[in-house]
């Protein structure tokens, strides 16, 4: 069911965009950093991450992200990199239909006596839908659906959604929420737009 519901989100922006595509004043190009603070398999992390992101070739754009989190009361540090690569359909100057698909791999650090293991990564791919708007100069927001399958992930699906004020043109704080089955949590980052 839930790849049903991938698969008709994928083809209705598609189509929808492709049908209504005008070009929207909304950035594809800035560098942020960011703090998330949550629970994965319902125990507390926390963490801090930077993401770049260009825009090209009109509507398309490639991201590149780095987390690093450590889970509460264990010595277990994540550290999660993913790239992407999207293009966005403008459908109005001031609302885009965004989809992308991804890549993500996730390295656990574990630590017991004071003597660190490494164990074995995980690696994923994923696919993203999603809907960003900026209705006023100062504010702008994001609601998006992923779904990751492949690789050493479990099949799952994860909402998000941002909102961010614009202090000026360049630079800008989100306040970030993500959910889904395995985690839960919410996050804070500094923007400059390019």
């Amino acid at each position: 069911m839930k790849k049903l519901i991938a698969l008709v989100g994928f083809l209705s922006f598609f189509l929808i965009g492709t049908a209504a595509a005008e070009e929207s004043k909304l950035s594809y190009s800035h560098v942020a950093v960011s703090y998330f603070d949550g629970d994965i398999l319902d125990v507390g992390a926390d963490g801090f991450g930077l993401r770049g992101s260009i825009g090209f070739a009109s509507s398309w754009f490639a991201s590149l992200e780095y987390n690093a989190g450590e889970l509460e009361g264990a010595d277990l540090d994540l550290d999660e990199i993913a790239v992407d690569l999207g293009y966005h359909w403008g459908v109005g100057a001031k609302t885009d239909l965004v989809a992308s698909i991804g890549y993500s791999k996730i390295d656990p650090d574990v630590n017991v006596n004071n003597l660190q293991f490494l164990s074995d990564s995980a690696n994923g791919y994923d696919l993203n839908f999603g809907v960003r708007g900026k209705p006023v100069d100062q504010f702008e927001y994001g609601v998006f659906v992923t779904y990751y399958n492949g690789g050493d992930f479990n099949s799952d699906v994860q909402l998000s959604g941002e909102a961010r004020y614009h202090f000026s043109a360049p630079v800008s704080v989100g306040v970030k929420y993500r959910n889904s089955d395995d985690f839960d949590y919410w996050g804070v980052d500094l923007r400059y737009d390019f």
